[in-house]
């Protein structure tokens, strides 16, 4: 009979979100578009900072990476620091403010 336990098992995508780091709270990325901001319909719904658009910024994952941009936003969106004027790829342990917020880009 062969042995079958060394076959190679297919590649699973790490669960990706972003960690709040004032409340530690977890907002999964399920879907390939994670909008962000203070109306309700957002994927993550920010509605404690009132310096968050109502459509501020999204998510975008695409062939298996994730993206972020700003949706021109009233007071914009920082990137590691750094004003976000174009869509940038998110790396593990990127920080993305938005508003007051602080989240961070995880990928487990």
């Amino acid at each position: 009979m062969a042995d079958l336990s060394n076959k190679t098992k297919p590649s699973v995508r790490g669960q990706a979100y972003l960690l709040d780091k004032l409340t530690n709270q977890r907002y999964i990325l399920e879907n390939s578009v994670s909008k962000i901001g203070r109306d309700e319909s957002n994927a993550i719904y920010l509605m404690e900072d009132q310096y968050v658009s109502r459509h501020h910024a999204r998510v975008i994952l695409m062939q298996g990476k994730y993206y972020v941009e700003d949706l021109e936003s009233t007071n914009g969106t920082l990137y590691n620091g750094e004003e976000l004027i174009e869509r940038k790829l998110l790396k593990n342990g990127d920080c993305i403010t938005i508003g007051k917020t602080e989240l961070v880009f995880m990928l487990e």
